[in-house]
């Protein structure tokens, strides 16, 4: 009989609030996992119990909630005391008015006694919404899920392990050492040092939102310089390297009191609406990148020395960005570098999965494909029903590929959602990559976004090394590479127009047989191993789930074609040529 671990993160209560996850491991290996955000949509599903999330992974495996034989919750909410005294008591004191100020202690108070003693309660309620009896739930690190998930499936047998992020229970960044052994806890920089929340106030200042907005400042920053007089009044206020110091702006939870230092520092206030900068705005972006790459990269260097390691892991939502990780990768000190791709909150359900088994039990990770798939029969009661005209071509690849090289925007649905921010070629939107009009086109009349912002390629992993520099395996899209002079024509809308880098999917026929099968029948027509690939979700939206989601962003979206599973559908007047015939499916000969 096999063992069910059911991981998930409850972000109710004492939980936090943002990317609920669940994951279900069957006998020690990750069978399903899925964000709440999917299901719910709502980006993020900020302040949700992920209670679709759970029966998703339940129903994958025709569970009920009682045969599971663990519940695990990647946070430990009584560790919030270890830092009571140094930053919430002195928050509560801060407060102006003697009744707010005792109203403040008095909630403190409770939520440490609950933390305590009851911490568990609003969690139980909510699965017993799920169903009954509900198992027992185990506690485990917030930040030891984190560094579990970069280091258990890694496939290093030593590293240095860096998890980064707003706030753990009470840690910001964490170094650690991983080992056959496991994982040992070296250095904790607490909260409010934390360049997760630091980047969320540069992300503020720019006028986004914390938690959605960061990989907007990372994409702007390059088109900034250096700027001296940004660069001195931002190190008047943090202090980068190994001891960094970044409270003077994160010194109370949430941003506002970070982004009023700002503008007192530089004499302007917050933009207002984002999406067209100026040149001030670029360079303050581009300074912040520098001064976090240079904080973390020092760090990487110094423990890896320290720790006699040349294998690093990285973990925490500050590891989503990209241009960070290619520093690390690029140091003399680092050998290898894995980020987990699920690098989030989102990404701790897996973490809590894998961190009490051996990490040499653990396979190295290859993929994302988690999530609930969709057979072609599901896909055409869909469309029968929806009256939608399609057909299910003999060389759907081939007809695709041809398509893409016309000029046509694709939405691509095959096999099982991905988990984690990345699109990695089963929900995604694709493109040619030759042409500025290819990524001009997909940010204006299809994701509905600032024009500034680069797209990414998906390509065959075994052409990797003719287009970039010092080239690696990147399947998952988390890393940066710079692209080779002699190639950038080639790869125009996939390029960042600031520094010619790109973020690649690389693809090989064991991770995605069709899709690779894809991007070589577009090779073999246009000479070019690559696709533009992005996420397939509409500006603000979660990326789809579903058939029926992607068919109605197909229609609200400026797409050409339509692929869902074996199925292809067009638009009517649409510029491509369809051949599409009535009702049922047709084939092509």
């Amino acid at each position: 009989m096999s063992r069910y671990d059911l991981a998930f993160k409850p972000n109710v209560d004492l939980y936090g609030r943002h990317d609920p996850s669940a994951a279900l491991f069957e006998d020690g290996d990750l069978a399903f996992a899925v964000e709440e955000e999917r299901l719910v949509r709502r980006k993020h599903a900020t302040d949700v119990f992920p209670e679709r999330a759970i029966r998703a992974c339940l129903d994958a495996r025709d569970l009920e909630l009682a045969d599971v034989d663990r519940l695990l919750v990647p946070h430990v909410p009584d560790l919030r005391e270890n830092i009571a005294f140094s930053h919430y008591l002195p928050d509560a004191l801060r407060v102006p008015g003697a009744t707010s100020k005792l109203v403040a202690l008095e909630e403190l108070a409770k939520t440490l006694f609950k933390a305590r003693f009851r911490p568990d309660a609003v969690v139980e309620n909510r699965l017993r919404e799920v169903g009954t009896p509900v198992p027992d739930i185990e506690h485990l690190s917030h930040h030891a899920c984190h560094a579990a998930s970069a280091f258990h499936p890694s496939g290093f047998d030593e590293a240095v392990v860096l998890t980064v992020d707003a706030k753990g229970e009470y840690d910001s960044t964490v170094v650690w050492r991983g080992d056959p052994g496991g994982l040992e806890r070296v250095r904790t920089y607490e909260h409010p040092n934390s360049l997760g929340l630091f980047f969320a106030v540069v992300t503020e200042f720019l006028g986004y939102r914390m938690f959605n907005g960061e990989g907007k400042v990372m994409g702007l920053a390059p088109y900034g310089e250096d700027n001296p007089e940004i660069e001195r009044t931002l190190r008047e206020l943090v202090t980068t390297g190994v001891d960094y110091d970044v409270t003077a702006l994160t010194k109370r939870w949430g941003t506002g009191h970070g982004v009023r230092k700002l503008e007192e520092a530089f004499g302007r206030e917050r933009t207002a609406e984002p999406g067209e900068f100026d040149q001030w705005e670029r360079d303050f972006a581009h300074t912040a990148q520098k001064l976090l790459e240079e904080t973390v990269v020092d760090l990487v260097e110094a423990y890896c020395e320290a720790l006699d390691a040349r294998n690093v892991g990285l973990a925490g939502g500050v590891a989503l960005n990209c241009k960070l990780n290619k520093r690390v990768r690029e140091r003399d000190a680092v050998d290898e570098l894995f980020v987990q791709p699920v690098a989030n909150d989102a990404g701790l359900a897996l973490g809590a999965g894998w961190l009490e088994q051996d990490p040499g039990d653990v396979p190295e990770q290859s993929t994302v494909y988690f999530g609930p798939s969709y057979g072609t029969d599901e896909v055409r009661s869909l469309l029968d029903e929806a009256k939608v005209d399609y057909r299910e071509p003999d060389d759907l690849e081939r007809l695709v590929a041809e398509r893409l090289a016309d000029g046509a925007l694709v939405g691509w649905f095959q096999g099982r959602l991905e988990v984690g921010p990345r699109a990695l070629g089963n929900r995604s939107i694709l493109a040619d990559p030759r042409t500025a009009d290819s990524r001009d086109r997909v940010n204006e009349f299809v994701k509905h976004r600032e024009g500034w912002r680069p797209f990414a390629p998906s390509i065959l992993a075994e052409a990797a090394d003719e287009y970039f520099a010092d080239a690696a395996p990147s399947p998952f899209m988390i890393d940066t590479f710079d692209v080779d002079p002699d190639r950038r024509d080639e790869v125009t809308a996939v390029l960042h127009p600031a520094d010619d880098t790109t973020r690649p999917q690389t693809v090989t026929a064991e991770q995605n047989p069709r899709y690779h099968r894809l991007i070589s029948a577009f090779e073999s027509i246009t000479g070019v191993p690559a696709v533009l690939n992005t996420s397939f979700n509409d500006h603000g939206e979660p990326i789809v789930a579903t058939p029926t989601e992607a068919l109605k962003d197909f229609y609200a979206m400026g797409l050409d074609l339509l692929v869902l599973e074996d199925a292809v559908v067009e638009k009517t007047g649409s510029t491509v040529s369809s051949g599409v015939g009535s009702g049922s499916p047709a084939t092509d000969g």
